[in-house]
């Protein structure tokens, strides 16, 4: 947390009253209703991808939009480094998380956040972070709120590898997949210190000399391991 205190300063404030303009200004214009979206855990077998991004309020993909979503993540996950084209406001209301500043992963470089805890990361920003067990982190900021990686990420799925450099979108890799990016492949049965399950999805990046897998195991809970924790049976 220091860490990040530090690289902030005087920021924060700033980045706190213009967010307060903008909300003030979008319910002048639009006047909106007051209600209340409940916090709520949403089991990973109903999500659509390896995280889920929950909308609570705005448009996070609008320019000049404020928003809020929640982003969920199962235990193990390691968020590989990345920026943002906007500053990021987050707050953890779920699970203990850990965030690191730089272009490249270090478990060393993590601070731990626990529910409660405020984190600004400004634009620009290359940072990364680990779900140390299941989380739930509440974003708000101005959009467009778009996830740039440093480098590229391989992905393993049931329609095969892709690639991944911005947000979820998967791309067809352009060149060679390097040969030891995924020594595990769906479908295959493991066992690591986190549980036993089968591989469901997984993720490469040569440039942080990193694979991690997401596991299903057979009550269908989904945890995440790097792939020295894990052993083929």
């Amino acid at each position: 947390m220091k860490r990040f205190a530090a690289v902030a300063g005087g920021r924060i404030a700033a980045s706190l009253a213009g967010l307060a303009v903008a909300f003030g200004g979008a319910a002048a214009q639009q006047s909106p209703s007051h209600h209340i979206v409940p916090l709520k855990d949403i089991p990973s077998q109903q999500w659509t991808g390896p995280v889920l991004t929950e909308a609570v309020q705005g448009d996070m993909g609008i320019p000049g939009q404020p928003f809020v979503i929640r982003i969920h993540n199962e235990a193990g996950y390691i968020v590989l480094p990345h920026t943002h084209v906007e500053d990021e406001n987050i707050v953890v209301v779920k699970g203990i998380w850990l965030l690191g500043t730089g272009s490249q992963f270090s478990s060393s470089d993590l601070d731990s956040v626990t529910v409660g805890d405020y984190l600004f990361v400004p634009k620009g920003m290359a940072h990364f972070a680990l779900s140390k067990t299941e989380t739930i982190i509440q974003v708000h900021g101005i959009g467009p709120f778009v996830v740039s990686y440093v480098d590229p990420i391989y992905v393993v799925r049931d329609q095969g590898i892709g690639l991944v450099r911005t947000g979820g979108k998967v791309e067809q890799p352009e060149g060679p997949i390097p040969s030891d990016c995924f020594p595990l492949r769906t479908g295959e049965h493991v066992r690591g210190s986190a549980g036993e399950g089968v591989v469901v999805y997984g993720q490469c990046s040569p440039a942080n000399h990193l694979t991690q897998y997401r596991v299903q195991t057979a009550s269908g809970e989904r945890f995440w391991a790097p792939s020295p924790d894990l052993v083929k049976e």
